[in-house]
Formats: structure tokens, C-alpha cells, sequence
């Protein structure tokens, strides 16, 4: 089974004793290996910041781009639902 590759932008913690860390996902452009990501990344790196500030909002400050597989932006979310569900119980 083939894996694609996404593109997340993390942002610094406002307050360091929170847990979970701002991240917005990229599902487009999509690569079809880390290598292809990665060089995407690194020549767009300034425009991929700017979309994802515009997005999740100026209080937010990016602090790293990383390409990771599909299933582990599943994971992510998940973590992220379950997380919430624990909460409302």
C-alpha cells in the first residue's frame, strides 16, 4: 500500500504547560515520497507559513514544517478526538 505524504506546520506553545501543540495540516499538495515533501517544503517554506498564519490566526507563530505519512495524520487526529471526548466525560 502506497502512503502518501502531507505537509504540518507546528507553532510555538503560547503556554508551555499546556500539552498539545498548534498544528495545521496541509491535504494539498499531497507527495508521493518524504524527499518530494521535503524539497517542497524547503523552497516554500515562507509561503506555507503564511497560509497557515492566515488560517489558524496572527496569534499563532510557526515553528516547523515536518512531512509525515497519512497514517500519521490520522493518529494525530484521533489522539486529538479522543482527547476531546475524555474531556466531556
Amino acid at each position: 500500500m502506497e502512503s502518501l505524504f502531507f505537509m504540518v506546520v507546528s507553532f510555538v506553545m503560547a503556554n508551555p504547560a499546556e500539552l498539545d501543540r498548534p498544528l495545521f495540516v496541509y491535504y494539498k499538495p499531497h507527495f508521493q515520497t518524504h524527499a518530494e515533501c521535503h524539497q517542497y517544503a524547503n523552497e516554500n517554506h515562507r509561503a506555507i507559513y503564511i497560509k497557515a498564519i492566515q488560517k489558524m490566526g496572527k496569534d499563532h507563530v510557526p515553528e516547523s514544517i515536518y512531512c509525515i505519512t497519512g497514517d500519521q495524520v490520522k493518529q494525530m487526529h484521533n489522539y486529538t478526538y479522543q482527547s476531546e471526548e475524555k474531556l466531556d466525560i
